[in-house]
């Protein structure tokens, strides 16, 4: 990290210590216009210094009237996305691309207008869906391409959006959104950390189409799912505007120098995540393949620094269909490839617990409803340890409403290298059977240091993007970490 942005970062942090709530209202603090005013040292910063765009939230309520996929999950600056729309017919619409981050505590930047900003065109029929497959329950959305989305050449790597919006006819203001992902310029340096996206996930609880990986609201759940289908707008927003999106504001509000990519490109180029210092798998990350697994641990044997949330990296899956299509079948024995680096099922089936990756792992019925209040973490440890003392936090200290919905458990013995907890609380699962949750940091012998947070919800306590209030210790906390994680292992 440069010193520019060290001094960024230090300046955000003891403005956040003296300001409380009030520093992070949307309407722009002096701690976001300090930041802001320091020269800018990379492209976030770059890009966070321009004028947001008010109008990129898409409600989780937002219907189907206007739906649509993208044929590419990630594109460089300089390609673009083909999308496929559906809307009613005779209607007109357009298409809004805006960036995703902090630009002042707006949120978003406007970027693009498809086919203009003050223009529309008509919507085109399109076919129904396929009729699920018998056994595996895989169905697509053979849709035409109505629209390309150009991403300019020099384009900052992030969380796009494309916002459908029907302008005129029976639906007018109806809205719907495309999720976009912007890798960085190859030809462009490294940033410090990169951010996994976990497009996997998203597709394995996406019901559009009354099928997931999950029986949710079926008979029978599908054992393969397809890339080439909308979204569903609520369980998009439980997935990523609850849990992704308050990271994506924080990093990019205190200017950290990130990029960001999918897993499904992880899994195409394992060796990507070698040019990053530090290696963040966001929210929900919960579907990988072997190769992705892999790439962890062979980027944390040459000691590049991870970080989790929680419940990641626990289910082994596999692609077909040139990477569009998620094939899980949970239970191996009926899994009909018998390939040992291919099969579905757990990843502790194959001797692989997260554990060994992380520190913790999570157990079965360690979760509850997305919608239940989040439980406390308490600070177990030392208090001379340095991202504790960093927030002034001394053990007892409670820490309200981080944890949750799905959270892991420490594992002694299963990490090798030494596993430090900082915080801790009980909590009963589903099954009523009650499972610490854990918050560590763990070094690894290569001297790559990893930073499982043993909760999805950490970010609710860094960014007010559901009216929450951000609590300036642990946002000291966080920011302690990334300095200590964005530096070269000793």
């Amino acid at each position: 990290m440069s010193r520019t942005t060290l001094l960024t970062v230090s300046g955000t942090i003891a403005a956040l210590l003296l300001s409380g709530c009030s520093g992070f209202s949307r309407g722009g603090t002096s701690f976001t216009r300090r930041a802001t005013s320091v020269a800018a040292a990379n492209p976030v910063q770059r890009e966070n210094s321009r004028s947001g765009t008010p109008g990129w939230e898409i409600p989780a309520n937002a219907g189907t009237a206007i739906t649509g996929y993208a044929s590419e999950i990630s594109v460089a600056p300089g390609q673009s996305f083909q999308l496929h729309v559906a809307a009613p017919p005779g209607s007109r619409y357009r298409v809004l691309v805006y960036r995703l981050g902090w630009y002042q505590g707006i949120g978003g930047r406007l970027i693009a207008c498809v086919p203009g900003c003050r223009s529309s065109h008509v919507a085109i029929a399109q076919p129904p869906p396929t009729t699920p497959e018998s056994v595996t329950g895989l169905f697509r959305a053979p849709w035409r391409v109505t629209d390309s989305v150009a991403i300019p050449s020099d384009a900052a790597s992030g969380y796009y959006e494309a916002k459908l919006e029907i302008v005129s006819g029976a639906h007018a203001g109806a809205v719907g959104s495309v999720p976009l992902i912007v890798r960085q310029n190859p030809a462009a340096p490294a940033s410090a950390v990169l951010v996994q996206v976990p497009v996997n996930t998203w597709e394995a609880y996406n019901p559009w189409g009354g099928k997931s990986l999950y029986q949710f609201n079926t008979g029978r759940h599908a054992l393969e799912v397809s890339f080439d289908r909308p979204f569903d707008q609520s369980e998009f927003h439980d997935m990523v505007t609850r849990l992704e999106l308050p990271w994506v504001r924080f990093l990019e509000r205190n200017g950290i120098d990130v990029s960001y990519q999918t897993d499904i490109d992880t899994d195409a180029a394992p060796g990507s995540l070698l040019h990053h210092r530090l290696v963040f798998s966001i929210g929900h990350d919960e579907y990988w393949t072997q190769q992705m697994r892999d790439a962890f641990d062979q980027a944390l044997a040459h000691a590049t620094n991870l970080m989790f949330g929680s419940n990641s990296g626990e289910w082994r899956m596999r692609y077909d269909a040139d990477r569009r299509t998620i094939v899980q079948w949970r239970d191996t024995s009926l899994d009909p490839v018998r390939d040992p680096r291919l099969e579905s099922g757990f990843f502790s089936t194959f001797g692989e617990p997260e554990c060994r990756l992380m520190g913790v792992e999570h157990l079965w019925a360690a979760q509850r409803d997305l919608a239940s209040p989040p439980t406390s973490y308490t600070v177990v440890g030392p208090r001379s340890d340095p991202w504790l003392a960093a927030a002034g936090l001394a053990p007892g200290v409670v820490i309200p409403g981080v944890v949750g919905y799905e959270w892991d458990s420490y594992i002694p013995g299963c990490f090798t290298g030494q596993v430090v907890r900082l915080m801790t609380t009980s909590i009963p699962g589903s099954d009523g059977v009650t499972h610490s949750a854990d918050l560590v940091r763990a070094t690894a012998p290569s001297g790559g240091r990893v930073f499982a947070m043993g909760t999805m919800e950490l970010a609710w306590a860094l960014d007010d993007l559901d009216g929450r209030c951000a609590d300036p210790h642990v946002t000291a906390f966080v920011m302690a970490a990334l300095r200590d994680l964005t530096r070269p292992a000793q």
